[in-house]
């Protein structure tokens, strides 16, 4: 999700959570890659404790997720070198961002929807199919549209956008 368009993902993630801790075999999902970018801390910390609750109830580890702050400097300008390199030890070291204090990968910058899917193709060789769920900003669902149709081989990778 880009911003605000996270608002539907948050009960939609609660309940995969809580259908993967059961016993059930309907709608059993192995992994869930929530990747929210948003232009600033302060935009996303709403949610954190939403985010928060789901990392301590994932028992089956089906949720990987990663935020994106997108309004930050230049990827060479020297302060954001710096923090992204605290954000990378704070994280190697106590398994935490130390942004959110959630086991959450926080990201400095846009994501790179091309290498982030052919990363989840290499790790899931097995699965044939992917569903992609977006709901964002135009351009967002563009680029992840985009990626989707590029990535597409002997696995499928479909995109479903919702723009506001």
């Amino acid at each position: 999700g880009g911003g605000i368009g996270v608002t539907p993902f948050a009960s939609i993630m609660k309940d995969l959570v809580q259908r993967s801790n059961t016993t059930s075999t309907i709608s059993k999902v192995k992994k869930v890659y929530f990747i929210w970018a948003s232009r600033t801390q302060k935009q996303f910390e709403w949610l954190l404790d939403i985010i928060g609750k789901c990392e301590k109830e994932d028992k089956e580890g089906i949720l990987d997720t990663h935020i994106f702050i997108t309004r930050f400097f230049d990827k060479s300008d020297l302060r954001t070198t710096i923090l992204y390199i605290c954000e990378r030890q704070f994280q190697g070291v106590s398994n935490r961002s130390m942004f959110t204090g959630l086991k959450a990968v926080t990201h400095f910058g846009r994501p790179n929807f091309d290498r982030m899917f052919e990363d989840i193709r290499l790790t899931h060789e097995d699965v044939r199919k992917f569903g992609v769920f977006v709901c964002g900003p135009p351009a967002m669902s563009d680029a992840v549209k985009e990626s989707c149709s590029k990535i597409t081989g002997k696995q499928t990778f479909v995109a479903y956008a919702e723009n506001f």
